[in-house]
């Protein structure tokens, strides 16, 4: 009789199952913070770069092969940009400040 309980007892220990759960919460920060707008998209003529804030700034171009075709700097906060001689496709538009860097995609018609 105590073998009958004992293998109860213990058939019940290894048969229990015990479940811990662990939850991980994963909070996405928005850094949407606007460096600057390009206009118009797509563009034929020009390229206008408007700042959203006062900053130094440079402006680096580059085309879908990875060349960099362009490069100045921003010294107001709107600026243009002739790109009539550039070939339609898409572009790659890189503004650096001293904080930061974004990259826009821009269409030349």
């Amino acid at each position: 009789m105590k073998q009958k309980i004992l293998l109860i007892i213990l058939l019940l220990s290894f048969s229990t199952a015990a479940f811990a759960q662990s939850s991980v919460r994963t909070q996405l920060v928005a850094t949407t913070e606007t460096v600057f707008n390009i206009s118009p998209n797509p563009g034929i003529n020009e390229l206008n770069i408007r700042l959203t804030q006062k900053t130094d700034a440079a402006v680096e171009v580059y085309n879908l092969l990875g060349r960099k075709i362009y490069t100045g700097k921003l010294t107001t906060m709107h600026n243009a940009i002739d790109i009539s001689s550039w070939k339609s496709g898409i572009y790659l538009v890189k503004v650096i400040t001293d904080k930061k860097s974004i990259t826009k995609r821009f269409v030349k018609k």
